[in-house]
């Protein structure tokens, strides 16, 4: 019973519980209605039986005065007997309609009471009424002769009202007696009906109690659980009715809150990784680890906007590119990228049934793709376009998503920050070269390395000549062009792989890793030779003079072991340039004989 209750609606298990405490309930109402009119009845009753007892008795005395007025005016004749018999008869007749009435009731009685009429009309009939009328008619009629047949109809008409009188009690008593018996039952029976409510209210109240304060404890209990982290709570057994749903609702809501931390969890994790990153590729590549894990697509293809080119590439791919596309992977017109020229995202549920994006870059020819925009500090830095089945993207998904690359265009954003800054902090602003510290930095790095590969490493230094008197006389502006294109001409005269330096004023160092002195002395001529045919732009009048530049040219480690070293040697060979003559490039000699 409490199996097949539990998966009753509460509604019809309070109904079901509460039914036979209501049904005692109703007995019990019931049973003090027929108390009541027992009581009712029993009262009628008795009040009939002593309304009938005083009936006969006030019907005994009216006849004895009526046989008395009636003998008595017989023996004397005087008309107030006469009137007094009159008056017993009347009340005689009125006693015995009244008490026919009470006795109708009761069938034995009324037969009796209608054989008492019967007695009483033939005592007055056959014999009361003829002796008055006899006297008033002024005869006297012989009372010793009449006398005892009156007294014959009496005695038998009393003896039966005496009988009616005696059943009358006795019947009162037995009412009184059963009426205290049917109370006394009626109490009994109330008193068991009293328990039995009793017991069926704790019965109802515990069975209310367990079904539904056990199922509400529970639901507690794993709330609580849930709170403190933990995701797998014992909760209310699967039934039909509103506990059940409940229970249901609240597995659900745990596992949507577990999913929802546990994607919290990874995110804090990504975040926490990308933002150790520190190149771009480090960045894409986690990136597309992440996308992979997180929502299993088909296919992921991280693209970066070249803003100098104008064009988005692709960088990263999870599944290789159709061969139509590797050897170019490119969308030549940025704005053809629905989500790159709104910078929101573009969704296609169904390929089969939805316009694609107007770029057509590698399509899915079925299922559906999520494309989004990678935005930093409110510029477009690229885009990623992930693809999955049909109906994939969900707005739970969508948010997911926008977090992970919200993640990585913040962290792509700040390398690029941190580059500018780190380039900034390590080129010099008026010609564009790299400043000292950083030639300092970078030129003990490559010579440690070429210490450990035993390659030589070239410096060369340079002044241009007579550049205080240039300074001077054509004024700060043109000495600073002067600087700027001076360091355009050394830029256009090395390899890629050199490095090229203001030392300070217009000193400029140049690196040349893998150069040994005569590599070294050709770019030194070739510089020099530049310097000699370079134009300087002038908004003045009278032409600038011919600019010419000295040079000092150490290598390592035939010139020192550090740097430094190696430095002041070259430093030694461009005075020893400006000493024989300037415009002239000179290699430092141990021995201090320079060589041009």
């Amino acid at each position: 019973m409490a199996v097949s209750l539990r998966h009753l609606k509460i509604r019809h298990q309070i109904l079901v519980v509460t039914l036979p405490p209501l049904f005692v309930l109703l007995c019990a109402v019931g049973l003090f209605f027929y108390a009541y009119w027992m009581a009712i009845a029993t009262q009628q009753a008795a009040s009939r039986a002593e309304q009938s007892l005083a009936r006969g008795e006030s019907l005994l005395r009216n006849l004895t005065e009526m046989f008395t007025s009636a003998r008595d005016f017989a023996l004397t004749g005087r008309p107030e007997m006469a009137a007094d018999y009159q008056g017993a008869l009347s009340e005689v007749q009125y006693n015995l309609k009244v008490l026919r009435s009470l006795e109708a009731e009761t069938p034995p009685q009324v037969i009796e009471v209608d054989e008492i009429r019967a007695e009483i009309e033939r005592l007055n009939n056959n014999w009361a009424k003829p002796l008055v009328d006899q006297v008033k008619r002024g005869q006297r009629p012989d009372i010793s002769a009449v006398l005892p047949e009156g007294e014959n109809i009496m005695a038998s008409a009393r003896s039966k009202v005496l009988r009616l009188i005696s059943e009358d009690r006795a019947e009162n008593m037995t009412t009184v007696d059963e009426a205290r018996r049917t109370m006394g039952r009626m109490l009994m029976l109330g008193v068991t009906l009293a328990v039995l409510l009793g017991a069926g209210l704790l019965l109802v109240t515990r069975m209310v109690t367990r079904m539904i304060g056990e199922p509400v404890l529970q639901l507690i209990s794993a709330s609580e659980q849930v709170s403190r982290g933990e995701f797998n709570p014992a909760l209310p057994p699967a039934v039909d009715n509103e506990f059940g749903v409940l229970s249901r609702s609240f597995a659900h809501m745990t596992n949507v809150v577990r999913r929802e931390r546990e994607e919290i969890a990874a995110l804090n994790k990504y975040s926490e990784a990308v933002t150790q990153c520190t190149s771009e590729r480090e960045v894409h590549d986690l990136l597309m680890h992440w996308l992979r894990e997180r929502f299993k697509p088909r296919q992921v293809i991280i693209f970066k906007l070249n803003p100098q080119e104008n064009f988005l590439e692709v960088v990263e791919s999870l599944v290789q590119l159709p061969e139509d596309r590797r050897a170019w992977p490119v969308i030549e017109e940025p704005h053809k990228c629905k989500a790159v020229r709104t910078g929101r995202y573009f969704r296609v549920n169904d390929v089969t049934a939805e316009p694609p994006c107007p770029s057509h870059f590698a399509l899915p020819g079925e299922g559906s793709y999520y494309c989004g925009p990678l935005i930093a500090g409110g510029i477009i830095i690229g885009a990623v376009r992930l693809e999955g089945l049909k109906d994939f993207w969900t707005p739970e998904r969508e948010r997911l998503l926008e977090s992970y690359l919200s993640g990585a265009a913040s962290a792509l954003s700040n390398l690029r920050l941190l580059a500018t800054m780190t380039e900034q902090a390590n080129v010099d602003v008026l010609t564009g070269l790299y400043n000292r510290r950083f030639l300092e930095d970078y030129a003990r790095k490559l010579l440690a390395m070429a210490r450990r590969r035993e390659q030589p490493v070239g410096v060369i230094m340079m002044d241009l000549d007579h550049f205080k008197t240039f300074n001077d006389i054509h004024g700060h502006e043109v000495g600073d062009r002067v600087l700027r294109q001076f360091a355009k001409t050394i830029t256009t005269s090395m390899r890629e792989t050199n490095l090229a330096s203001r030392y300070g004023g217009e000193e400029f160092v140049l690196l040349l890793p893998d150069a040994g002195p005569k590599a070294c002395l050709l770019v030194a001529e070739r510089i020099r030779l530049a310097a000699l045919h370079m134009v300087v732009p002038s908004v003045a009048e009278r032409p600038l003079p011919q600019v010419t530049v000295s040079l000092g040219i150490a290598v390592f480690p035939e010139h020192g072991q550090t740097f430094e070293e190696v430095l002041q040697a070259s430093d030694k060979a461009l005075y020893e340039s400006k000493r024989g003559g300037r415009n002239r490039a000179t290699l430092y000699l141990p021995l201090e004989e320079p060589a041009s």
